[in-house]
C-alpha cells in the first residue's frame, strides 16, 4: 500500500492506504483505497473503494470489523405498512421467505445493503427477470404471484434473516411481528 495517504483522516474516516491493481474488465489501472469508518449502529467497518481510471468501473465494499454472534431475525409481513420496515443486511446474511419459496444466499462477492421489505421482494423479481432473459423463457406462475404481491403490498409471509455474524437488522418494524433469536436458543425481541 502507498504510505502517503495512510493515517490521513478525512470526512469519511481514516485512510488505511491505497494501491493500484489491474481492472478485471479492461486491464487498466484500478485505484483501490481502504478507509476505516465508524458506521452508526454497525460499528467499525473498512470501506474498500475501487475505481478504474481507464473504463470508469467502480465498486465500494463494506467489510464489518465486529461480530455480535449468530442470529436469526423473523419478521411477519401481514400488510402494506409492514413493507416499510427497513432491512439492513450484512454481507454474511442469508434471506429466506419460506412461504414464497425464496432464498438469497451470501456469495463470495456479497454486499451489505439497506432497503425495505418491498425492496427485498423486488430484488427477487429482478433476479428472476435476469434468469428468464438469459434462458429466453416465459414468466412463471411463481414470478407472477410475487409481482402481484409486491404491486398490491399483500402479506401472508415471513422474512427470515439468518446472519452468522449477527450484524443484520430490521428497523422501523412493528415490534409485535419481529423476533430476534440467538442461535444458541436465547430469544429477544
Amino acid at each position: 500500500m502507498e504510505e502517503r495517504n495512510a493515517g490521513k483522516k478525512t470526512t469519511y474516516g481514516k485512510v488505511l492506504g491505497s494501491f493500484k491493481m489491474k481492472c478485471p474488465f479492461c486491464g487498466g489501472d484500478m485505484v483501490v483505497t481502504e478507509t476505516q469508518y465508524d458506521v452508526p449502529g454497525m460499528g467499525p467497518v473498512i470501506i474498500v473503494n475501487k475505481v478504474c481510471t481507464k473504463c470508469g468501473y467502480r465498486r465500494n465494499d463494506v467489510i464489518p470489523l465486529r461480530s455480535e454472534g449468530h442470529k436469526r431475525i423473523y419478521y411477519k409481513v401481514e400488510g402494506e405498512r409492514d413493507y416499510e420496515a427497513k432491512v439492513i443486511r450484512s454481507p454474511y446474511a442469508r434471506i429466506k421467505i419460506p412461504e414464497l419459496g425464496l432464498e438469497m444466499e451470501p456469495g463470495i462477492d456479497a454486499e451489505m445493503f439497506v432497503t425495505n421489505i418491498e425492496g427485498i421482494l423486488r430484488m427477487f423479481i429482478d433476479a428472476a427477470e435476469r434468469i428468464r432473459a438469459m434462458e429466453g423463457g416465459e414468466e412463471t406462475e411463481e414470478e407472477r404471484r410475487l409481482r402481484e404481491k409486491v404491486e398490491h403490498l399483500g402479506g401472508g409471509f415471513t422474512v427470515v434473516i439468518d446472519d452468522r455474524e449477527g450484524l443484520s437488522k430490521i428497523e422501523n418494524a412493528d415490534r409485535r411481528k419481529l423476533l430476534v433469536e440467538e442461535v444458541d436458543g436465547a430469544k429477544s425481541g
